[in-house]
């Protein structure tokens, strides 16, 4: 593999970032030691004493949060990745700890919560769309085009799809707002997952880093093979580096065979499809990648001119690459501008909460993600769902009562009651261009501070909720959860909008969000 631009291994960086660390160590701010400590194992020459290095200081960290068995892992790594024999005493003496503090403690890591043990469909799935419930329809007219109608009545609280996405990426650009330049260095380049920072890096660049060898096989064999040499450009362009990403994984379908996606694509042409379509359940895994390629790729677009780019440049810098571009430009170039034309309306920025404790307090961008399902349900200033973020799913909740026969909404920026009629009209229009027609536009709600109130008891019992709610422990935030949605679904008929009931609603996405967010913090 070539090196191009700053994506290479080097000993020096390595070690300065390595020493870096130590510094973080020393002060027990054991995350940014965590980071520093990856950061020196992606520039790590491979086989060198700096990858065992860097992998004795992770355990000495994942030692002082009582992390035992990642302890012993990272131990047993280093040891294999030519730590220094002649001080193989300090492991294992930190290892024989280790194993006494096990016998009668217990590792954090064994109690963390899975948010998907209370985060689970609320009715039977769909039999061809297993993360989406049934009774769920698509139809499609001249108003809203395809949408998301419900058949059957739904209550606030229900989830109604988890859906996670075949093209994901994960950024590491701060040039995004609330999104780190370090988050390279703390989630896998995969599922995104942080693992506790308990990360591999990729032989050959020093920008890439996964949970699991699991994770490491399938990203050079679907999209890595091709990113390697060009990983640092990706990262730094923005909506290219995903509509890039589309490319490669669509392309590995077809064992890089880009006639054989170009045959595919075109004999796809005729009819226009979306995930209601084709059948997910289906074992085949390349039965499925291709209904994930053809979900996506059909999804709306925004057909007028665009000043996109040109992916030529990525193509000419590696080797492979540029011969498919000389012998496919215009597949190439119509693939590229197609993915970045859907991708203005239909990708979505993936959240995910920092395990750093200072940070802790919301969710920070950590990639971008395309959700075929998801994409189909229009925006409305009061919408009926809401999209949550979890370990890079998404899933919708249900955040007012959905009746047999009305339409899904989603919405795409601010509510009613944070802006105004216009400035929402302005908004939506500039973004996605189209007057918004839904209930909230339609009566003029009003702003949060002129809704009418209809229980002042009940009022000042939401507010003492809404000042409550963030210092509630996980348990108490389930129980509050199911309190509040009760609440929503009795009032909802005869009083909304109301102060109430949006204070209900914020303290009910509050209560999803300590359930969700991670449970083991790093000083």
């Amino acid at each position: 593999m070539i090196d191009i631009l700053d994506s290479f291994k080097s000993n020096e960086i390595a070690n300065e970032c390595r020493n870096a660390g130590n510094k973080f160590y020393c002060e027990r701010n054991f995350f940014d030691a965590l980071v520093k400590y990856n950061e020196s194992l992606c520039y790590a020459v491979i086989d060198s004493e700096a990858v065992g290095l860097a992998y004795a200081n992770r355990s000495a960290v994942y030692f002082e949060m009582k992390l035992f068995d990642k302890c012993l892992k990272n131990i047993e790594l280093a040891k294999a990745n030519n730590y220094p024999k002649k001080n193989f005493h300090i492991l294992d003496k930190r290892s024989q700890k280790c194993n006494e503090l096990k016998a009668y403690s217990n590792d954090q890591e064994r109690f963390l919560e899975n948010p998907f043990d209370f985060v689970k469909l609320s009715y039977n799935e769909n039999s061809r769309l297993p993360f989406v419930v049934e009774n769920l329809e698509l139809k499609q007219n001249d108003i809203f085009g395809r949408y998301i109608l419900a058949k059957q009545d739904f209550n606030v609280g229900d989830i109604l799809a988890i859906e996670e996405p075949y093209f994901k990426i994960l950024k590491s650009d701060s040039r995004y707002d609330s999104c780190q330049e370090t988050n390279k260095y703390q989630r896998c380049a995969v599922c995104l997952k942080d693992n506790l920072l308990d990360l591999i890096s990729c032989s050959t660049c020093s920008s890439t880093m996964y949970c699991s060898q699991e994770c490491l096989k399938y990203a050079e064999k679907n999209f890595h093979n091709y990113e390697c040499a060009i990983i640092m450009i990706l990262l730094k362009s923005g909506i290219m580096q995903m509509a890039m990403r589309v490319f490669f994984q669509s392309l590995n379908i077809f064992d890089g065979s880009i006639s054989e996606l170009e045959q595919f694509l075109n004999n796809c042409k005729k009819s226009s499809t979306s995930v209601y379509d084709f059948d997910f359940s289906d074992a085949n895994e390349k039965i499925r990648a291709k209904n994930c390629l053809l979900s996506a790729y059909n999804l709306t677009r925004n057909d007028e001119d665009s000043q996109n780019e040109s992916p030529q440049k990525l193509f000419m810098l590696h080797p492979v690459l540029a011969e498919m571009w000389k012998s496919h430009t215009k597949f190439i170039t119509n693939f590229i501008s197609r993915i970045l034309k859907i991708g203005d309306s239909n990708f979505h920025g993936i959240c995910g909460w920092s395990i750093q404790k200072h940070k802790n307090v919301e969710p920070e961008m950590v990639g971008i993600g395309c959700y075929p399902f998801i994409s189909l349900i229009n925006h409305a200033c009061v919408p009926n769902v809401n999209r949550i973020y979890a370990e890079g799913k998404m899933f919708l909740l249900v955040e007012r009562p959905i009746m047999k026969g009305e339409q899904l909404f989603d919405c795409y920026r601010t509510t009613f009651f944070t802006q105004s009629k216009n400035e929402r009209q302005a908004i939506l229009f500039e973004s996605y261009s189209f007057h918004c027609q839904c209930e909230a536009c339609i009566k003029n709600y009003p702003l949060f501070h002129a809704l009418k109130s209809f229980d002042k008891k009940l009022l000042k019992y939401a507010k003492k909720c809404k000042n409550d709610v963030r210092k509630l422990e996980t348990d108490e935030a389930k129980k509050k959860f199911y309190e509040y949605c009760a609440i929503i679904q009795e009032q909802y008929f005869n009083h909304f909008p109301s102060s109430e009931i949006v204070l209900f609603q914020e303290c009910l996405q509050q209560c999803i969000s300590i359930i969700i967010k991670p449970k083991l913090l790093f000083p």
